[in-house]
């Protein structure tokens, strides 16, 4: 049967089933603007026209069939790499008609994640909660927002709703300017072009409710043919949303949650939607992509949704001729067939449906995922296990396919919204934290002992912050603080800095961060080595939300010896001869120079080989305090990882994880500047700084099974560090041991035992963002 003739059949069928719910409202005729709201008149004449055929273009659509192919993925952002906690593939071809409840039939239906036990071929339907699929579009529903399963009902939410401002509806003019830009020829799927013209959306204020971006108007009907956009400002739950902020954010509950899971936020970094000319008559989606990241303080959660439509019929109002009650194409004669349930109706289309397509389908009833959630009436294959392996299904978001935008492309639509006029805020944005309530406010370590700290952070006109922090230890006396300045654009963040404050020699280390706190505090591991720097800083870094895959800083400071000034530890209290050891003996000296780290990874597919490569660069000139003659010195360090799925029966879920990396420094550096070996980082087995030295190798190999979440493995590691010209393999330290893995290495268990030297011993490590 020919799609078109099957999709008026379907339609057809449909026409005893329920009635689709209201959907969506239309903006009320509004016969002025706001005399500011446009910067010059080509840009009031293009809202004009789009103000006025809003959803009356897609109104004219009675039915359509479309091949809907969505995809998405969820991942956690680590310093190493993100991880996939969540993506899935969906196939679909969805028949959708006017005031009817639209009919999709599954054609393909994938997912991975942790703790994924059920299978597609379960009796129940309970596997369809794992199909991120609600209901198609609704043409004249909007323009902007497709692709959204929850619709955009809303068009002027109050401070309480969660809902985007639109725009294109009634009052938009009173919170967005606009502006016109240059005429773009956009090229259609099928080598057609025509001429659009841009039109900048400026919100007058900053704020997670409005838009900043660009759309792309047709000049001749006024239609949206293409929009790139992102939210002005990030929302943070705990201030943007008031019942949050009066009802929990007061309550001892929330303030007991840890700073480092603070604040709860959410931003829409990119939402690109472009649109194709049907046959010359009507504009229909095309394709959609979704960009953002929630966050929970430094836990960050990147999403990303991907939506191809693929349009094969449609039938416009003026085309339909009405016969006996059922609707059909003019000219082509259908078979009249009256059903008196829904289920019936249901039955028939199943039928044709499996006699036209390579499965046999059910019709799916009583099933709602929640209450008013599965707006459509489902058609699933009757061997549900099919879905995963349907050749209908597009591949995972990681991977350039046809119909979803490249790469290449999402770049462009980003570097575009970067050329967006950053809008003023309402009121002063200040954020304050400080101790418990903060990322990092409270540490312990041997130099402080405990210290507590307090951050600020203030938004300053157009894309610019100003941050303070200061903490105070106990045990040295001695207070530090910074002051930032930084500016912030979807492209990149630059930042100048003045600080006072404690510093690990290796910036990237976290040892001043939670988790080594709570070693040193508990048990008296302590694995940082320290000393004291003042001076001023420029740095160069991507943007909050995107991966941290460079960073650039050029500074000018002074630095000085840390004493250990502490020596307790909780479960070493009673122990009257133990002790920190003691931390390093830093030269006091003054020292300029840059450094330049790059971090790229290649693949996301934790069923794919994984590649990255960490190269690091500094290069300074110094002296001591109170002397005149200057050193140079230059330091290099590249490592390299590799992760490989394991094949063949009986290695489902088992990988090999390969890491070596090197490092040497030339000229004369401060002893801080040294490479540091040991501990869980760089060589398990042994405690932190076995080995030091102007120059490192170390490498390590691990083999892990994961099991629905969790995974065993077995690991080695070797080391060795000291002067270039004094290398000896006799001095390589060894160790091996086994390891709990929590969700691909986002935290680790690992238990190791050193095989050489005076310093081998049994340790227990408990660390985050490992390789495996």
């Amino acid at each position: 049967m020919r799609p078109r003739t099957l999709a008026f059949a379907v339609a057809a069928a449909c026409s005893v089933c329920l009635p689709e719910p209201a959907t969506a409202q239309t903006p009320t005729e509004q016969t002025g603007f706001a005399e500011d709201a446009f910067l010059d008149p080509v840009a009031g004449e293009l809202f004009t026209m789009a103000f006025d055929g809003w959803g009356e273009l897609g109104e004219r659509v009675e039915r359509y069939t479309a091949r809907i192919d969505k995809r998405v993925s969820v991942a956690l952002r680590g310093l190493r790499r993100d991880r996939v906690l969540y993506n899935s593939e969906t196939a679909v071809r969805a028949f959708w008609e006017r005031n009817r409840r639209p009919v999709v039939q599954l054609l393909g239906a994938r997912a991975r994640h942790p703790g994924r036990e059920l299978a597609l071929g379960a009796s129940d339907l309970a596997w369809l909660d794992e199909v991120p699929f609600d209901a198609p579009f609704v043409p004249g529903s909007d323009q902007l927002f497709v692709g959204s399963d929850h619709g955009v009902t809303t068009f002027m939410p109050t401070e309480n709703d969660f809902l985007l401002k639109h725009p294109l509806s009634e009052g938009a003019d009173t919170l967005y300017r606009f502006r016109s830009g240059d005429t773009t020829t956009i090229t259609l799927p099928d080598g057609r072009q025509f001429a659009s013209v841009r039109l900048d959306v400026l919100p007058r204020v900053s704020s997670p409710h409005l838009i900043s971006g660009t759309l792309w108007i047709d000049p001749a009907s006024g239609a949206l043919v293409r929009g790139a956009y992102g939210v002005s400002r990030r929302l943070d739950v705990a201030r943007d949303i008031p019942e949050f902020r009066e009802e929990v954010a007061g309550s001892i509950g929330y303030r007991l949650i840890p700073g480092f899971l603070k604040p709860l936020a959410a931003e829409m970094r990119l939402v690109a939607v472009d649109y194709s000319l049907w046959d010359f008559k009507v504009w229909l989606p095309r394709r959609v992509r979704y960009e953002g990241e929630v966050a929970m303080g430094m836990v960050k959660v990147p999403v990303e949704v991907e939506i191809a439509y693929s349009i094969e019929s449609v039938a416009l109002k003026d085309e339909v001729v009405a016969e006996g009650g059922a609707r059909s194409p003019a000219g082509e004669s259908l078979t009249e067939v009256h059903f008196e349930t829904e289920t019936e109706a249901m039955a028939f289309i199943a039928q044709l449906l499996s006699e036209d397509g390579e499965f046999t389908y059910q019709p799916v009833s009583g099933f709602l995922r929640a209450p008013g959630r599965r707006r459509s009436l489902w058609i699933t294959p009757d061997d549900p296990s099919l879905l995963e392996d349907s050749p209908h299904l597009p591949p995972p978001i990681w991977e350039n396919a046809p119909g979803f935008l490249s790469d290449s492309e999402v770049d462009e639509y980003i570097r575009l919204l970067a050329g967006i006029p950053v809008p003023r805020a309402k009121t002063a944005l200040w954020n304050f934290s400080w101790g418990w309530g903060g990322q990092d406010l409270l540490r312990y370590n041997r130099v402080e002992g405990p210290a507590v700290g307090g951050h600020s952070v203030l938004a300053l006109p157009g894309s610019y912050s100003l941050g303070a922090s200061a903490h105070f230890g106990f045990a040295d006396l001695r207070p530090k603080v910074r002051l930032d300045v930084e500016r912030s654009t979807v492209l990149r963040r630059l930042g100048i800095g003045a600080y006072h404050e404690l510093r690990a020699t290796d910036l990237e280390s976290g040892y001043l961060g939670f988790g080594n706190s709570v070693d040193a505090f508990l048990f008296g591991r302590d694995n940082g080595e320290y000393f004291g720097a003042t001076g001023a800083e420029l740095t160069w870094r991507p943007p909050a939300t995107a991966r941290q895959s460079f960073s650039f800083r050029a500074y000018a400071e002074r630095q000085w010896a840390a004493e250990t000034h502490t020596s307790f530890a909780l479960f070493r209290a009673f122990d009257r001869d133990w002790e920190f050891r003691s931390n390093l003996a830093a030269d006091e000296v003054e020292e300029a120079g840059g450094e330049l780290r790059l971090s790229p990874w290649w693949g996301r597919d934790p069923e794919r080989a994984e590649f990255g490569i960490e190269i690091f660069g500094r290069s300074a000139v110094w002296r001591r305090a109170g002397e005149e003659a200057r050193e140079h010195y230059s330091q290099a360090s590249a490592t390299v990882t590799t992760i490989v799925p394991v094949r063949g029966r009986g290695w489902r879920r088992s990988r090999l994880a390969f890491e070596a990396a090197g490092g040497h420094t030339w000229g004369r550096a401060p002893v801080q500047r040294s490479w540091f070996l040991g501990g869980a980082g760089s060589l398990r087995g042994y405690s932190a700084s076995t080995l030091s030295g102007l120059s490192f190798l170390r490498g390590r190999a691990e083999m892990s099974r994961t099991f629905e979440g969790f995974g065993g493995s077995l690991f080695g590691d070797a080391g060795w560090a000291g002067p270039a010209g004094e290398f000896d393999a006799d001095d390589i330290l060894y160790g091996i041991g086994v390891g709990l893995t929590i969700m691909d290495g986002v935290a680790r268990i690992d238990l190791s035992q050193g095989l050489k030297g005076p310093k081998k011993g049994f340790r227990f490590e408990l660390y985050l963002d490992h390789i495996l």
